[in-house]
């Protein structure tokens, strides 16, 4: 099925203008019943972050930051746009939007983050940091430290909708808020990685180094929208995506 959000516009917007279109594609997912809006709410809170974290002088160099988060959150718009009106996008974008409605709330933000953070972050930081994409590296660093403060939040709010997500949640204790950290880190330090890749190309040399890891972050994504495995497939109350989505879209406010 057709993903379409209306009122999404795609062109480079000033972070504030971001968090607005964000705002559309959250309260059109919760209208709809739609699972898209799962990564918008939780992107909408790392945003709302990024945006005080500049306000307040946090980061090194805030226009830069500013226009960073622009480009970035403006690749997923426009893979959203894309996808809603039947052109197609990024190979990654596309396993998450068409990962079917029973696919677990965790997979399909897991799916959200990987085609993000994967392809759109090394592809945003190469163009906003050029010839000089290293010196983006302590602002960058601080987008980590944003993350990682959101995660409780986030799976206080998933085990509230989810018995099996809670059950988890349970036996490992403290474990799996640390290895979700971890694997947030070791995702970004790819991302960072391959921006500085990225940065150092032009033409058609670079154009060729997007289109494979395109390739290689939908491969991942088709692996995360499998059933997990060694979890056996019992029936699950598909959980309420309209309270879910609201929920998860008002974590950094808690905090």
């Amino acid at each position: 099925e057709i993903l379409t959000v209306t009122g999404v516009q795609t062109c480079a917007l000033p972070i504030y203008q971001v968090i607005e279109e964000l705002d559309v594609v959250v309260a059109w997912s919760i209208e709809h019943e739609r699972p898209a809006g799962l990564f918008a709410a939780m992107y909408r809170q790392v945003t709302l972050r990024v945006r005080e974290g500049i306000l307040n002088g946090d980061f090194d160099d805030g226009p830069r930051m500013d226009r960073f988060d622009t480009v970035f959150a403006s690749r997923y718009l426009e893979a959203l746009k894309q996808h809603g009106s039947g052109v197609r996008c990024s190979g990654a974008w596309r396993v998450a939007f068409d990962a079917p409605v029973r696919v677990r709330p965790m997979q399909h933000l897991l799916l959200g983050m990987g085609a993000h953070i994967g392809l759109d972050l090394p592809i945003a930081a190469a163009q906003v940091g050029g010839q000089d994409t290293e010196a983006l590296g302590r602002d960058f660093e601080r987008i980590n430290e944003i993350l990682f403060s959101l995660i409780d939040g986030m799976q206080d709010v998933l085990d509230a909708h989810s018995p099996w997500m809670a059950g988890l949640d349970i036996l490992g204790g403290r474990v799996d808020e640390w290895v979700a950290a971890k694997a947030l880190q070791r995702m970004r330090i790819r991302a960072w990685k391959r921006a500085v890749d990225l940065s150092r190309l032009q033409g058609g040399g670079l154009r060729a180094a997007r289109r494979m890891l395109d390739l290689q972050v939908a491969g991942t994504g088709r692996l995360i929208r499998r059933p997990i495995p060694g979890l056996p497939r019992l029936p699950m109350q598909q959980p309420n995506l309209r309270a879910l989505i609201a929920e998860l879209d008002q974590v950094a406010l808690r905090l």
